[in-house]
């Protein structure tokens, strides 16, 4: 691969030019030891230094984390149907030793804990699995998953683990026995969900003289002698810097902010926004991990980029509270893809709720209160991460925007994988650089894809407002755009394809964003600022015909210019081989609430802008509706649906569009009167300034704590007509808590958005408990971190109060 690049400023265009010269040849998997990696059906899945392959085909999964112990077993097959329908592949999971077995040789696989059952289910659905099998896990998980008595036996301090020169624990031995029996029949060669094991976590390898390196390969290789048979054997590669990668596959991550750093600052520009082939984020467990200065100089590239931990969320932290962004997450999902990685890892794709341990009488958080003090304090309850679903089981607003990046790595993904990364030099050296333009190419055999981003969290990026690419391949040239140039506003990111085939007709680049391919239609979106341009090749086109937009011929190319996006913009291509392609360019709204589905066998895009999934075993498809009883779905092609609150209202461009009509629910009222702490609390808020630096409240309610209660007014029973009622609670302070029957059932760190909290739930509990909240105050001296808007609020209202209670009902059709 040679490479040169060149910025000139002409007639104010920015040109960026990269020469691309030969393709890399990929070595071969002959150096990383496999375990079993053919299935029944003779499908193999292997690697090489670039990417992954099943089949022998190139792949680019996406994997989500879920931890089924902090889930209700009766929700694990909907949340999992929930996470496929985002596009999620591949289900990764913390086995939480403590979990399992709070006390010495009594090992507990029921309820909540029946991993066997949670793999079944992959199975069933579809779904693969990489289980990350410890013995320790972090996972922000008391003890960071060693159960107490093991920690009180082998650890001298909380930051200890329980290897100090690479030797194995007869208790481990055991952990991994139990677990063995629990994955029989369900690896990969079985037929089953596990393609991967991940062995301890976050493990300091220093090379082959290291406890680190000799523990994590005798790790492996227990599993291996009590039968755990996969193909991918991984581990963190932070903190690093060297793992025994003969032995296992180093995974990567990055987090937009650092929720567990001990501090109240502002943090500085995270590098992983920028295109850089480093692949470590250094914020990662920089609560408990050191990195050495030598570690970035250590090759990483003797296997291919897969991630495991991008933040697709963060979790607050007593000290910390950070509210994430649609834009914090992706920014960095562009940079990582266009330095090559392979795989896109989640922690944590679902939200979570950390149990009671077995005599309930505490949590299983990580805490300064363990056995020996962890760094941060985490909600006793909520595990929440901002994930893109939550931990009621419901969406936030970027769990689209991932969805439709997903459905770009599933239709192109077998393109991309292969295509070899290049960082032009002109892209910005340092983190804080905000005025160059950042971005890479992605290619092979002259075709790929420009990526860029220009946004930086907390950060004001320089606009480029006349910005052009070219691309010199060994061939030909390709400017983009041909003539002018394109705007990449502050706060943009997306991605350029150019020499790549819809069908049989070659697209010599497009200016908007490749999506879902549904047979012989290509859906694409536009881009922020960005304006929607194709160039393609005329050799196999006989005519196009496109209302939407102006056609051009100019010699041997093809333009589609002035267009008009929506679900009616479609450009019909007829072939001089008879064939007709679609090109459907929607706008970003639109397409951002669109799923693909495999409908009884048909691959079918859906639009609906609430929460959708499709179970194919069942053939049902599932939508849901907060605060909305009638709505509209779009399908290409049409759905068959019998039901009848749906109905079929004619079509929209491609589309079949259907009303649903469901009953509105009567307006649950929720009163919520103070009965405790008004008056005891304003004294005390007059006689103290510093907010204490731990959360005060505790599993069982207490009315010492500096707070105000309220009583919360719930039904005795879930109304009829609807699937749930969640209740948005809106309030101020630093910790809200709600007890029933004064035992803990649900908690929040304040960070400027309401608390949430579903009546379906805790349906067991509803006419049978006395619901209190409990909410603590934030003093003058706040002593955390807030957003900036959420300091500045705090500050002029300073109250601790509970100031609306919201039900807002939820409904549910299957289609």
């Amino acid at each position: 691969m040679s490479l040169s690049v060149a910025v000139t400023q002409a007639q104010s265009v920015e040109e960026h030019v990269v020469n691309i010269g030969n393709d890399p040849v990929p070595v071969e998997n002959n150096h990383f030891k496999q375990g079993t990696n053919i299935d029944p059906k003779g499908v193999k899945l292997d690697l090489n230094n670039f990417y992954l392959r099943s089949a022998g085909k190139p792949i680019l999964p996406v994997m989500g984390e879920f931890h089924y112990s902090r889930y209700p077993r009766a929700e694990w097959e909907q949340a999992l149907l929930q996470m496929k329908a985002a596009g999620v592949q591949i289900i990764a999971l913390y086995t939480f030793w403590n979990h399992h077995e709070q006390e010495e040789g009594k090992f507990r696989f029921d309820d909540n804990r029946d991993v066997h059952y949670f793999l079944e289910l992959c199975k069933k659905h579809g779904l693969e699995a990489v289980v990350r099998i410890g013995p320790w896990a972090h996972g922000e998980d008391r003890n960071g998953g060693y159960p107490d008595w093991f920690v009180k036996r082998h650890l001298k301090n909380g930051f200890d683990r329980a290897s100090q020169n690479g030797e194995i624990q007869p208790e481990v031995v055991t952990w991994y026995a139990k677990l063995a029996e629990q994955f029989k029949g369900l690896y990969y060669k079985d037929g089953g969900p596990i393609i991967g094991l991940q062995v301890d976590n976050e493990v300091h390898s220093n090379g082959p003289n290291s406890w680190g390196y000799q523990y994590l390969t005798n790790l492996k290789k227990l599993a291996v002698e009590k039968g755990m048979d996969v193909p991918l054997y991984v581990v963190t590669g932070w903190p690093g810097p060297v793992v025994p990668e003969d032995e296992v596959l180093p995974l990567w991550g990055g987090y937009a902010d650092a929720p567990w750093a001990q501090n109240t600052k502002e943090q500085p520009a995270n590098n992983l926004y920028q295109f850089i082939t480093d692949r470590r984020d250094k914020n990662i467990g920089n609560d408990v991990l050191k990195y050495d200065k030598s570690d970035a100089t250590v090759p990483v590239y003797r296997h291919p980029f897969l991630t495991v931990e991008m933040g697709s969320g963060l979790q607050d932290t007593y000290l910390r509270r950070p509210v994430v962004d649609n834009k914090d997450i992706l920014g960095m999902l562009y940079t990582r893809l266009g330095t090559g990685a392979n795989m896109l890892g989640y922690y944590v794709f679902h939200g979570t709720q950390h149990p009671l341990s077995w005599d309930g009488e505490h949590s299983m958080q990580e805490s300064k209160a363990t056995i020996y003090p962890y760094p941060n304090d985490y909600p006793l309850i909520s595990y929440d991460f901002e994930a893109p679903l939550g931990e009621w089981g419901y969406t936030q607003d970027y769990y689209h925007d991932l969805k439709l990046l997903h459905q770009f790595t599933a239709d192109y993904g077998a393109k991309l994988a292969p295509m070899f990364s290049i960082v032009p030099a002109d892209n910005p050296v340092k983190a804080d650089d905000m005025d160059k333009l950042r971005y890479a190419v992605r290619s092979k055999d002259g075709a790929g894809f420009v990526f860029f981003n220009n946004y930086v969290r907390h950060y004001k990026m320089a606009d480029h407002q006349q910005v052009a690419f070219t691309i010199k391949t060994p061939k030909e040239t390709v400017r983009i755009p041909e003539q002018g140039s394109i705007s990449i506003k502050s706060g943009a990111e997306g991605l350029i394809p150019f020499n790549l085939n819809a069908g049989n007709v070659l697209i010599k680049y497009a200016t908007v964003h490749p999506s879902a391919i549904i047979g012989d239609t290509y859906f694409y979106y536009t881009m922020d600022g960005v304006e929607p341009q194709f160039k393609l090749d005329n050799s196999n086109i006989a005519g196009i015909n496109f209302p939407n937009g102006k056609v051009s011929k100019q010699g041997k190319s093809t333009f589609l210019n002035n267009i008009r996006p929506g679900t009616d913009c479609i450009a019909t291509i007829t072939t001089k081989n008879k064939k007709t392609i679609k090109l459907v360019v929607f706008t970003a709204a639109d397409a951002k609430y669109s799923y693909v589905f495999n409908i009884k066998g048909t691959k079918t895009l859906v639009l609906t802008s609430k929460q959708a999934f499709y179970d194919e075993v069942n053939n049902e498809l599932t939508v849901r509706s907060i605060d909305e009883p009638e709505f509209s779905v779009y399908s290409y092609p049409a759905l068959q649906t019998k039901n009848a609150a749906s109905a079929a209202k004619g079509t929209d461009g491609l589309f079949n569009v259907y009303s649903i009509s469901l009953k509105a629910a009567p307006q649950l009222k929720v009163k919520f009167p103070p009965v405790a702490g008004q008056q005891e609390l304003a004294k005390y808020v007059q006689g103290h300034t510093e907010t204490p630096v731990r959360p005060g409240y505790g599993v069982h309610y207490s009315d010492t704590v500096q707070s105000v209660t309220y009583k919360l007014s719930l039904p005795a029973q879930l109304p009829d007509g609807v699937y749930d009622e969640l209740l948005q609670l809106t309030y101020t302070g630093n910790t809200a808590a709600i007890y029933a029957n004064k035992t803990i059932i649900a908690d929040d760190y304040f960070n400027g958005k309401p608390m949430y909290f579903s009546l379906r739930r805790n349906a067991d509990k509803l006419g049978k408990n006395e619901f209190l909240m409990q909410i603590t105050p934030v003093l003058n001296k706040p002593n955390i971190y807030f957003e900036p808007d959420v300091a500045a609020g705090l500050k002029a209202s300073n109250e601790t109060k509970l100031t609306n209670v919201t039900a807002k009902p939820v409904y549910q059709v299957v289609l």
